[in-house]
């Protein structure tokens, strides 16, 4: 624009002097005339820019107006946050979501907004506002599925689901703004609570009928009727089926925040060594190696844990249809006892490994590999080790074997 603009300004002036001189005009009348074609040209440009402007804000409009109809036209809310932390646009969705009579009501500091709505974690634990609002209007953040609560302008609480991204006007550049989408998750979550309800009601209800059939079961073979081993296996299957009911009903709890943990001081190498002489009891054949372990304490529930190591153990079996030995071993990191269950068996499929610690997930369903279960051994571990400040992962190379990991804090005196 600026180079056409030049071009033509030159072209202007050497025309109309060429003009002027062709025309024979006396001097006194060659000021007047310059002045005269400077002014037709300043108005012609004039002229020019205006059309082009007038163009250019004409197509801008319809630009804004499609994207406000698009934006409008997205069922979750969306807010558009400045590098001052101030909300400067949001869709009909989030002054529907709010509850607010207009969009005027929502164009607030983003503190102002979150204070206004009580915005909260999904557990009703208050966030720490003023350094939420610092740390996403300095340095906005990606943020995916982050899960809370909000009371809307009327009071109705409502669960939502927050993703938030950075808008930067280069890759490496610093952000201009911050779009945040709004889901509200509320009916889902209904849904999946009366689910966990569900789930943990059939969990209880399972527990009364097989202890009744593995006390018959033992009263049965302590007085010689029927054969002996094959009450024993009725027994041990009725303890297997007693854990993964035990394990379907924790989770269920966690997940509504209904589980205590009962935490106690314990010797963590020797619950391991118990655990795996139990399971060993079970798979007749089978070594389960324990490494040898100093003394290593943790302040955790000792059952819960337990389940744990038993999970991971009955995996490293099922797993192993060839054979081989299933080695568990406990080291401590740092302030830190990590516990890993290792086996030589098939091995996890890559393209399923993201998915391992997903509820009711089971890596090998529908393979020739199928052992059955109900897949929540692991998620039922994942819950129990995150309540107790640890984490749990794994390692697999397929057809390999693999290695399931979890770490506890050490007990307080032994992590000094």
């Amino acid at each position: 624009m600026v180079l056409a603009y030049a071009v033509l300004g030159v072209a202007w002036i050497f025309a109309t002097d060429s003009l002027v001189d062709l025309l024979g005009a006396p001097p006194e009348w060659r000021a007047p005339l310059h002045a005269a074609k400077a002014l037709v040209f300043l108005a012609g440009t004039g002229l020019l820019l205006y059309v082009l402007l007038r163009g250019q804000h004409a197509e801008l409009r319809v630009h804004d107006e499609e994207l406000r109809t698009v934006l409008d036209s997205m069922p979750d809310a969306v807010l558009v946050v400045n590098r001052e932390g101030r909300v400067v646009d949001v869709n009909r969705a989030a002054v529907e979501l709010a509850g607010a009579r207009d969009r005027q009501e929502l164009l607030v500091p983003l503190g102002a907004l979150v204070e206004r709505v009580d915005l909260r974690h999904a557990d009703g634990r208050p966030l720490d506002v003023p350094r939420l609002v610092l740390r996403r209007s300095r340095a906005p953040e990606r943020v995916s599925g982050f899960e809370a609560l909000v009371r809307r302008f009327d009071g109705r609480e409502l669960f939502i689901s927050i993703s938030s991204s950075p808008v930067r006007s280069r890759q490496d550049g610093p952000a201009r703004l911050a779009v945040a989408v709004v889901r509200d998750i509320s009916e889902v979550r209904r849904f999946e609570e009366m689910r966990e309800d569900f789930l943990a009601t059939a969990a209880h209800e399972f527990k009364t009928p097989l202890a009744v059939v593995k006390a018959y079961a033992q009263l049965m073979h302590k007085r010689g009727q029927g054969d002996a081993n094959a009450l024993e296996v009725i027994a041990r299957q009725i303890d297997r089926m007693t854990r993964m009911v035990q394990q379907l009903l924790d989770v269920s709890r966690f997940r509504v925040g209904a589980a205590e943990l009962s935490r106690e001081r314990f010797d963590l190498p020797r619950l391991v060594a118990e655990v795996a002489i139990t399971v060993r009891t079970e798979v007749e054949g089978r070594r389960i190696l324990v490494a040898p372990a100093p003394p290593t304490h943790v302040l955790a529930d000792r059952d819960r844990i337990g389940q744990v190591v038993a999970s991971l153990l009955e995996n490293a079996v099922r797993f192993s249809p060839q054979g081989g030995d299933v080695e568990a071993e406990i080291k401590r990191l740092d302030a830190e006892a990590v516990v890993s269950v290792r086996d030589h068996g098939l091995g996890i499929p890559r393209e399923r490994q993201a998915r391992v610690f997903e509820r009711f997930y089971r890596a090998h369903a529908g393979t020739d590999h199928d052992y059955g279960g109900l897949g929540i051994g692991l998620d039922a571990s994942r819950e129990i080790v995150a309540r107790h400040g640890g984490r749990i992962w794994f390692e697999s190379s397929p057809g390999q074997g693999s290695t399931f990991s979890f770490s506890l804090p050490l007990a307080p005196e032994e992590a000094a």
